[in-house]
């Protein structure tokens, strides 16, 4: 009984029985899906997509959250981040303002833990696609101008940034599939009415806004006095 005594005594002296017992702690900790995360709010849903609002504080962590739906996350504001997992050494990022970022986790699931370690608020907007896919809705295409800068091609998704001088339109496309828009500007969008001249839905946007959109014609158009930036999904 000395010896197993002395044998504890010398690994607590060296950290070795401390650094084993970390794995331990992490599993002990509760882990809680994505949707139901306490700093995902879920501000938007419907067949297709849970989108969430993801506010996190310097200082501040989420829960250990398990992602097991293919996951688009727009970066409204960036900060340095420290992402722990349960059964892998943590790291240490960036998660930069503007970007975007795409989790393939269809068929397989991957938890993590994120802690904001800058200074500024941490805010994203993040949207699961809850169908397996793709959903052969068609193909997402938009029209070959300048505001049009594609940013994500996946196998269930597609996206683009856009940019809308003062008065500038998109043209008129076709939307195929179901999608979300998050906006990184505030001001006035005007979509149009098909078959409607001059007829429009007036949309006031703030900085981090997002809207669920539907297949059909799309005529976008800026009606404010600065420009106007947001990122277009559209599922496939």
């Amino acid at each position: 009984m000395k010896r197993r005594h002395s044998f504890l005594s010398a690994l607590c002296a060296t950290g070795l029985f401390a650094f084993a017992a970390v794995p331990a702690a992490h599993a002990e900790e509760k882990v809680v899906a994505t949707d139901l995360e306490p700093l995902h709010h879920v501000i938007l849903e419907n067949q297709y997509v849970t989108v969430m609002r993801v506010m996190i504080r310097p200082g501040q962590s989420t829960l250990f959250h398990e992602q097991h739906l293919d996951y688009v996350n727009t970066h409204i504001n960036g900060s340095l981040v420290h992402i722990s997992y349960p059964n892998e050494p943590a790291k240490d990022t960036e998660m930069k303002t503007g970007n975007v970022k795409f989790g393939a986790h269809q068929g397989k699931s991957d938890t993590d833990k994120v802690t904001n370690t800058g200074t500024t608020l941490n805010h994203q907007v993040a949207f699961e696609i809850k169908q397996h896919g793709p959903q052969n809705f068609g193909g997402a295409t938009r029209p070959d101008n300048p505001a049009f800068q594609q940013v994500l091609d996946q196998k269930t998704v597609k996206g683009w940034k856009v940019t809308l001088q003062p008065g500038e339109s998109t043209t008129l496309y076709t939307q195929h599939g179901p999608g979300v828009r998050v906006f990184f500007t505030e001001g006035r969008l005007l979509e149009s009415i098909p078959g409607q001249p001059n007829r429009n839905k007036e949309i006031w946007l703030h900085r981090g806004d997002a809207l669920l959109t539907q297949p059909g014609q799309v005529e976008l158009t800026n009606g404010g006095e600065t420009p106007l930036t947001f990122n277009d999904y559209e599922l496939l």
